[in-house]
């Protein structure tokens, strides 16, 4: 109005002040008026739209006015005047106030005021008559249904209480989570029964729809077993139960006393159409086979809706509204990608959506206030809805259609091939027929051959089985030999104070052997693992005893290292090393004590002697050299080493055949790391109970690996 008032000035030059007066004068009556704008009634068709007879305030600061201060003349400026055939406010949090002026000039007193949106949170209604309130009622979506008054329609209905050629002054004090949509309508009690009838029979043929391809979809799915069918009944269910509380069905004969299921009960129905929908859609276009990745994104879809309904409640009032759209807009992506890629059942499928989708972007504009509310803002959801159901149905109809239709040709195509090779089974039995007949005159003079050979393989196995058992006796005998050349346990555990001996042989008869021989004041103790196992190790570990006996008996030797050289000539020679090219030979340690002189001297060849006290370990490395296996005996030595003895101290002698053990969950060797940590930590033990130990830990070595044992295993610990 200022800036008409401007542009009023621009144009034209008054230089009378008198004028100007009058012309503001004019336009504030003007602006005045139409402030007070009266609704007549005139006619007995009552008013469809409101229109610009319509006032509003928004009370953006939530100053929480009393209906005192809003009817007062100070509030008159404050009123805003509503320019469109319905009033939309669009979303809104904060509380709306309506003005109304009607005069009666019809015959009719039972004129009713119809708001026609059944989720609008709460109306409080007052009737102002020449300044006096007389009635206010407090109705909504959150109050029990009997605040509805006399008439209870989907919508709120308030009577005007208006007499012939009477006016009153009506406000509503209106707030809602949900559009401010306000499509205000007056019409006769009888009009609006009518207007009512006309409302339920849409809405019965609607849910009649639904109801009839809910039980069509489940009688199919009891006939053809197709879950498809069922999850698409489901999604119909929860279809189904949200429009009925949305429109305010459920509400009116299902829980008319508890208002707060409004809130709830319709948003966990909203909730279960994304889920029901979204299992439906990645079994429809069968997801999880041919686009892996697209399943996933629904399974998380599935996960984000059942966390949204929580969060809709507790941190953001739009989470749901959000997932349904985002599903949406979803289910319609993936069917066109799965008809771009091929998959001619999504055909039907986006339509279907896109039917769903064109009507709720009606709704969308409808409550941003962006499109203007009518039929088909109102009501686009329910028929995008119904035409989604029925091309949902029809694409199920086609895709059980095709996949009969393709089952027809795999059959066909499967009775063609089965006949065909039926023919070429025939032509194949007789000529093979013919073949065996001419086959069996061979097989019998083949059976003949072959009775003879049988006769001549039985009498080979004869003789066969009869060497195995010479041969097993001779073995067994070596043993015999073997043990009786290895010292006797007594007599090495009667010379210590504590010992143990874990010898464990591959095969019957072992490379590795032990060796123990008191001469005068000096004990000669050695454990020696020869080259291979079995009877060639065995022979090996007695020329190895024969031949330390003899050496320290004539010689006399007490050196370990000068014992060890010697043993490493006499092998060289004894095996003709230097001529044949033979590389057999031993690994050995050797202790020589004095208990006199209260020490032990030792040498080793590649085997180390282990020395353990109260927790430390020390390690008496060997020479790097091997006994026999060279070419040459120059520049081989041996080194001895000098300890004192400790009744403390704990001594261990081995072969490598346990640290070489595979076993162990990753089948690894178990490593002579692993063998000097384990003596270490049970060194203080008896020696008997080390050995079991020794023995037990073997064992779950090579069962968690299932491994079989690889060469002869020898460890020896004493205690002096």
């Amino acid at each position: 109005m200022i800036f008409s008032i401007l542009f009023f000035q621009n144009r034209y030059t008054i230089r009378n002040n008198n004028l100007v007066f009058y012309v503001f004068l004019i336009l504030y009556f003007f602006n005045f008026s139409t402030h007070a704008q009266t609704i007549i009634l005139n006619e007995k068709e009552g008013i469809s739209s409101l229109g610009n007879t319509l006032y509003y305030y928004i009370d953006n600061e939530n100053k929480n006015y009393s209906i005192e201060e809003i009817k007062s003349k100070d509030f008159e400026q404050k009123w805003l005047q509503n320019q469109s055939e319905h009033l939309n406010l669009g979303y809104l949090s904060a509380p709306v106030w309506l003005k109304l002026e009607i005069e009666n000039q019809t015959d009719i007193s039972n004129w009713q005021l119809n708001l026609d949106m059944p989720f609008t949170d709460s109306i409080d209604f007052y009737h102002v008559k020449e300044g006096i309130l007389i009635q206010n009622t407090q109705t909504g979506w959150l109050f029990p249904y009997h605040s509805r008054g006399d008439i209870k329609t989907n919508g709120f209905v308030f009577p005007l209480q208006l007499q012939p050629q009477e006016k009153s002054t009506y406000y509503f004090r209106i707030r809602s989570n949900y559009p401010v949509l306000l499509p205000t309508y007056i019409f006769t009690k009888e009009q609006i029964h009518q207007e009512s009838k006309d409302s339920h029979i849409g809405y019965g043929i609607y849910f009649g729809m639904l109801l009839i391809m809910m039980l069509y979809n489940l009688v199919i799915f009891f006939i053809i077993r197709d879950r498809n069918y069922i999850y698409y009944v489901l999604t119909i269910i929860c279809t189904f139960l949200t429009f009925a509380g949305v429109s305010g069905y459920l509400f009116k004969y299902i829980y008319p006393n508890f208002p707060a299921a409004n809130v709830y009960f319709t948003r966990a129905a909203m909730i279960g159409i994304t889920i029901t929908a979204s299992i439906f859609t990645t079994n429809f276009l069968n997801l999880k086979k041919e686009f892996p990745s697209l399943h996933k994104f629904f399974l998380f879809i599935i996960a984000l809706s059942i966390i949204a309904y929580p969060i809709n409640y507790l941190l953001w009032s739009g989470a749901i509204n959000a997932i349904i759209k985002l599903v949406s807009v979803s289910f319609l992506a993936t069917g066109i990608y799965c008809w771009y890629k091929g998959n001619k059942f999504a055909r039907f499928f986006v339509l279907a959506w896109a039917s769903y989708l064109i009507g709720g972007f009606l709704i969308t504009l409808r409550n941003s206030g962006t499109l203007p509310i009518s039929f088909w803002t109102s009501h686009g959801a329910e028929i995008g809805s119904a035409l989604e159901v029925a091309l949902i149905s029809v694409a199920l109809a086609d895709r059980y259609r095709a996949i009969r239709r393709e089952k027809n040709i795999a059959t066909k195509k499967a009775l063609r091939l089965e006949q065909q090779s039926k023919e070429e089974l025939e032509s194949k039995v007789k000529e093979r027929t013919q073949k065996l007949n001419e086959s069996n005159e061979e097989l019998a003079q083949t059976n003949e051959e072959l009775a003879q050979t049988v006769e001549t393989v039985e009498k080979q196995k004869a003789e066969i089985e009869l060497k195995s058992i010479a041969l097993s006796n001779s073995i067994n005998y070596a043993k015999r030999i073997q043990e009786a050349v290895l010292p006797s346990q007594n007599e090495i555990c009667k010379y210590f104070e504590d010992c143990f001996t874990l010898y464990l042989p591959k095969d019957v008869v072992s490379g590795d052997f032990y060796f123990f021989l008191e001469k005068k004041e000096y004990t000669f103790f050695a454990v020696a693992d020869c080259t291979g196992h079995g009877v060639p190790g065995s022979l090996m570990s007695m020329i190895g005893i024969n031949l330390l006996r003899e050496i320290i008996i004539e010689n006399n030797y007490t050196s370990p290292a000068q014992i060890l050289l010697t043993l490493h000539q006499q092998i060289v020679s004894l095996l003709k090393q230097k001529d044949t090219g033979n590389k057999d030979g031993m690994d050995i340690s050797l202790c020589v004590i004095n208990k006199l002189e209260n020490k032990i001297c030792f040498s080793g060849a590649r085997n180390p002697l282990i020395t353990i006290k109260n927790n430390a370990i020390v390690e008496h490395k060997a020479s790097k050299f091997s006994i026999g296996g060279s070419l040459k005996t120059e520049g081989i030595s041996f080194e001895d080493t000098i300890l004192k003895i400790d009744n403390q101290t704990s001594y261990y002698m081995y072969s490598d055949g346990y640290q070489d053990q595979f076993g162990g969950k990753q089948n690894k060797k178990f490593m002579r790391k692993n063998l000097k940590t384990l003596l270490q930590s049970i060194h203080q033990l008896p020696f008997d109970e080390q050995k079991q130990i020794l023995e037990n830990t073997l064992s779950t070595w090579m069962q968690e690996a299932d491994a079989m044992q690889i060469d002869d295993i020898l460890v020896m610990g004493f205690r002096i």
